[in-house]
């Protein structure tokens, strides 16, 4: 072994002893950093006006503070872009994350340097995790490809605004620091087709041993340097590739596609939302690990997140096999915040978790409540490789549902049979809905082109998402416009 493994194996042998003491401490660290945020955010416009120095127990702080959403900082976050200090935390703004704008208008979220820290441990430990499991210590010998949104699309007062992808990357935190590509002008292209073509241009033929980013993205950038290179899968292109990091969305919903392109590579996830860094993937089990020293978590049932005063449960008081909301309270001032996202525990002690959807991403056009978790299983249940898909109301007189759908395969003549049959089975409301064919419609099945959901993304500047449920058509009629031309 060099004197560059055995540095790594040093370093990645006490980054998994923190693990260890995060995974028995668990209970006790949260309280210790709700404590912390309570105690530096207290003199705040905020922490003022909810008595903040008077909260001395999860408790006491469940009762002072609402559970919020977005649009409750709204009017503060403005304010602190304008220069206002000490609204929401005491610190000056390291930079603003913009949301990756899945609806409406993209926000500016404001971030200090205690939050950037959390996003730059996420990576660290699941890298860490990955040397220690494989005893592969050369990992850093190669190159670490990142293919975020930019750091940076304009500045407030000179302070950057862009996504947190692309402000992870460009921290090149330890141990990218040295290794990780490509440099910020490339990062902060808005057009992807001229980040894909500075990439290929530059770095097919580097020694890239490690892959970060959005998966939508990843395979766009994979379709087009497999067709051009006349390669099935980038072992031809980077035969030491090792390691896949995903964030931004699910990687559940892209794990086939990738493990064909990347068939020698370990997918791992990080559970990184524009607020703030989550949770990340330590072994290829199914389960994220939380990043209890970071940010203070709380979970709400599902179903009673729309009751005045719903339950909050913290680590600990969990239970598997129940669907909870997220809400987060993080050092760079937001306080019991819903990023809108569900999930479900695996294990309680130490606790492991999967994302399993958004809140409110439901189609419900006759009590059917079709969610996007629920949409996928049964593309699997109904035996039908896709690479992505969307579900949105079909017009007319019977309500119903249109699949627009990438497939993996050919397109089955009896793909909506298949997916018919598949939801009621799983579905009871829709199996009644679906009886004599007289309340529901079948399901109509829109098969595009492969590369069309990659095309749609492109065409998005910075980062976005198209999500497995709309309410509306127009991301069906995007989709198929794109299909069409």
């Amino acid at each position: 072994m060099s004197d560059i493994e055995g540095w790594v194996e040093a370093g990645v042998a006490k980054r998994m002893e923190t693990l260890r003491t995060l995974d028995a401490r668990f209970v006790e660290l949260q309280r210790d950093k709700l404590a912390a945020i309570v105690r530096n955010t207290a003199d705040t416009e905020f922490g003022r006006a909810h008595g903040f120095d008077r909260i001395g127990s999860p408790a006491d702080y469940q009762r002072a503070v609402p559970l919020s959403i977005a649009t409750d900082y709204d009017a503060a976050w403005k304010r602190i872009a304008r220069g206002e200090r000490n609204v929401l935390f005491p610190e000056p703004v390291h930079a603003y994350a913009l949301s990756s704008g899945t609806t409406g208008e993209p926000k500016t979220v404001p971030l200090n340097k205690a939050l950037v820290r959390g996003l730059k441990r996420a990576i660290g430990y699941t890298t860490a995790a990955h040397m220690a499991r494989t005893g592969n210590f050369s990992l850093l010998r190669g190159y670490a490809l990142q293919m975020t949104a930019p750091a940076s699309v304009r500045d407030i007062d000179g302070v950057p605004v862009g996504y947190i992808t692309g402000i992870m990357g460009a921290a090149k935190t330890y141990p990218f620091h040295n290794i990780g590509i490509p440099p910020v002008d490339v990062l902060d292209l808005m057009d992807w087709e001229e980040k894909y073509k500075a990439i290929e241009e530059r770095y097919v033929g580097h020694d890239v041993r490690m892959i970060l980013g959005i998966p939508g993205y990843m395979l766009a950038l994979f379709d087009r340097l497999l067709h051009r290179r006349g390669a099935t899968s980038l072992a031809a292109l980077w035969p030491h590739l090792e390691l896949v990091v995903t964030s931004g969305t699910a990687l559940e919903y892209h794990r086939d596609t990738l493990a064909g392109l990347c068939p020698d590579a370990e997918l791992l996830e990080m559970y990184l939302a524009t607020e703030a860094a989550i949770a990340f993937q330590p072994e290829p089990e199914p389960g994220l690990m939380p990043m209890v020293e970071d940010v203070f978590l709380e979970f709400v049932p599902e179903d009673r997140w729309e009751e005045e005063n719903p339950p909050r449960f913290l680590l600990g008081e969990v239970d598997t096999g129940v669907r909870y909301v997220v809400a987060v309270t993080t050092p760079s001032g937001l306080f019991a915040y819903s990023p809108g996202d569900v999930v479900r525990f695996v294990r309680t002690d130490p606790p492991r978790f999967i994302v399993e959807g958004r809140y409110g991403n439901v189609i419900n056009l006759a009590a059917e409540k079709l969610d996007g978790r629920q949409a996928a299983e049964a593309l699997r249940q109904a035996g039908l490789r896709t690479a992505a898909f969307t579900v949105c109301p079909v017009p007319g007189a019977k309500p119903g549902h249109e699949w627009v759908v990438e497939f993996q395969d050919a397109v089955p003549d009896d793909a909506s049979d298949r997916i018919d049959s598949a939801l009621r089975e799983m579905n009871p409301l829709y199996r009644h809905l679906r009886s004599g064919d007289l309340l529901f419609a079948q399901p109509v099945v829109t098969a595009v082109r492969p590369g069309t959901f990659a095309d749609a993304l492109r065409r998005r500047p910075g980062q976005g998402k198209i999500l497995r449920i709309y309410r509306h058509r127009e991301i069906r009629d995007e989709l198929v416009a794109l299909q069409e031309s």
